[in-house]
């Protein structure tokens, strides 16, 4: 990767690609329009969870920008997997972005070390897909499981705008699907509710909550039957 001083490396740096730690933002400077495919195993275990991000333009000019190490104007397939695996390696430690809850628990999930990208010249996009899986089995046949992307920085939005933006595979019969989308009221409401079960001996957090968590887009898979 060629070095630019003055480039948007600095922001990457912050953001998405080097992982380094960085103050809740107070809107999100990175924009990912996302899908996302929950498969199971035949005895309704979760076997997988795809992510495909398109990034926006900005954000993917300036990694062209950085990578692009032949100056040809474009990623050549070597580039694109620098890119994925510095970018498979960094989000490592922000959970790839990725949630999977049941109940009150998160499921540790493991992804490959690079990341597959594409660069669609003509939509000036980069795209990043890769699978997890989880750490141990998790079944989803009688349980109640939440899927999401979310930056806890919320420097990185993603938005899941598209039609079938949530699919599934092999999913037991019994089991339903559902779609949550919050509004800014409901995370005032959210917010109200955090704080107002606080403890007399507890404070309330910097940030007051973590608005991208209660804004982003939680897909449902409910197997539990009645």
């Amino acid at each position: 990767m060629r070095s630019h001083p003055g480039s948007v490396k600095a922001l990457l740096a912050i953001g998405l690609l080097l992982g380094a730690a960085a103050p809740a933002a107070a809107h999100p400077h990175v924009f990912a329009s996302a899908t996302m495919t929950v498969s199971a195993t035949p005895d309704g275990h979760l076997l997988a969870l795809h992510n495909s991000w398109w990034m926006d333009e900005l954000f993917s000019s300036s990694v062209v920008v950085d990578f692009d190490e032949n100056a040809n104007g474009t990623l050549d397939p070597d580039e694109l997997a620098a890119v994925g695996k510095q970018v498979g390696s960094s989000i490592k430690e922000w959970s790839y972005y990725t949630f999977v809850r049941q109940g009150a628990g998160d499921i540790a999930m493991t992804a490959p070390p690079a990341l597959d990208v594409a660069y669609d010249a003509k939509r000036g996009q980069l795209k990043f897909s890769f699978a997890l899986t989880p750490e141990k089995p998790v079944l989803l046949t009688g349980q109640s499981t939440t899927f999401s992307n979310f930056d806890n920085t919320y420097f990185v939005a993603f938005d899941f705008a598209e039609t079938g933006a949530f699919l599934t595979k092999g999913l037991p019969g019994d089991c339903k699907t559902g779609e949550s989308v919050p509004t800014p009221d409901e995370a005032a409401k959210s917010w109200m509710a955090t704080i107002s079960a606080l403890g007399t001996d507890e404070t309330v957090p910097e940030d007051g909550i973590k608005f991208s968590e209660v804004l982003s887009t939680k897909f449902s898979v409910d197997c539990r039957q009645g």
